[in-house]
């Protein structure tokens, strides 16, 4: 009788570990095809190249997104000093502002910070003459929010593929 448990015994524990020897390849094979999937994703993912004042800069898919945003971010910060500097008649003046100059607004520090605060600029004029002359040239006003249009934006950045 003894023997048969010890035989009951030592079966079951080599099907334990068996099970958990398979669970462990299992888990190995699903972290390597993880970490292949990775690799592939920023292989594939969109490379741009943006130039500004003589200089190429290389951004990858989400750091144009961010510039994207900048150019945005400025707009409606433009836009919204705009429209106090024409409420409070004050001389149309954007470049004494410190949002402007600053350029920092929504920084991600993913980006090169010059590059940001650049577009950043750029959307904050265009988003300042909106505002000040009370019409839309560069962007629209959309469920209570502006925003420059997406073909300024995309003359503006010049993102080319590569």
């Amino acid at each position: 009788m003894r023997t048969s448990f010890q035989k009951l015994f030592i079966v079951m524990s080599l099907a334990l570990i068996a099970v958990t020897g398979a669970s462990a390849q299992n888990r190995d094979r699903d972290r390597d095809r993880n970490d292949r999937d990775r690799y592939n994703n920023t292989q594939t993912e969109a490379r741009w190249r943006v130039r500004r004042s003589g200089r190429y800069y290389n951004v990858n898919q989400s750091q144009a997104d961010i510039l994207r945003q900048a150019v945005n971010a400025g707009y409606q910060q433009g836009y919204q000093a705009g429209r106090e500097n024409r409420q409070n008649r004050r001389r149309s003046n954007y470049r004494t502002m410190s949002v402007y100059r600053e350029g920092s607004y929504g920084y991600q520090s993913s980006v090169d910070r010059n590059l940001y605060s650049y577009y950043f600029q750029q959307g904050f004029q265009r988003g300042y003459q909106d505002g000040y002359s009370s019409r839309f040239r560069y962007g629209r006003e959309e469920n209570g929010s502006v925003n420059i249009l997406g073909n300024i934006v995309n003359s503006l950045l010049n993102l080319q593929k590569y």
